[in-house]
């Protein structure tokens, strides 16, 4: 996985290898492949690139996603609960749409 062409993770043979300070980056590739990032932020948008290749090292796929993270963080305190806040939060709701290769993912609580 890379983020605006700087490499951030791989998983080779069952092991992770991350090329950024893995605190500062807060992110983590699952066993399947996918990148999982902790306690998003707007500065996480981005253009991400995903390389996969096969085991004998030829190119399999590349795609290329745009993520965009949106609102300030006053206005995801009270929709998505960071471990730094006091203040408890009821269960989130979370709803996605896909469409032309973008997903949005909405976070909200009622209140």
């Amino acid at each position: 996985w890379r983020k605006g062409g700087q490499r951030l993770v791989q998983m080779k043979e069952n092991t992770a290898k991350h090329y950024v300070n893995r605190d500062q980056c807060r992110c983590m590739i699952l066993r399947n492949g996918a990148l999982q990032i902790k306690h998003l932020v707007k500065e996480d948008s981005g253009n991400y690139t995903v390389v996969v290749y096969q085991q004998d090292g030829k190119l399999k796929a590349e795609e290329n996603i745009v993520f965009v993270v949106q609102g300030e963080r006053n206005h995801l305190r009270c929709a998505c609960p960071f471990p730094s806040l006091s203040e408890p939060v009821p269960q989130p709701i979370l709803s996605t749409e896909c469409e032309n290769k973008t997903v949005s993912v909405k976070c909200e609580v009622k209140q």
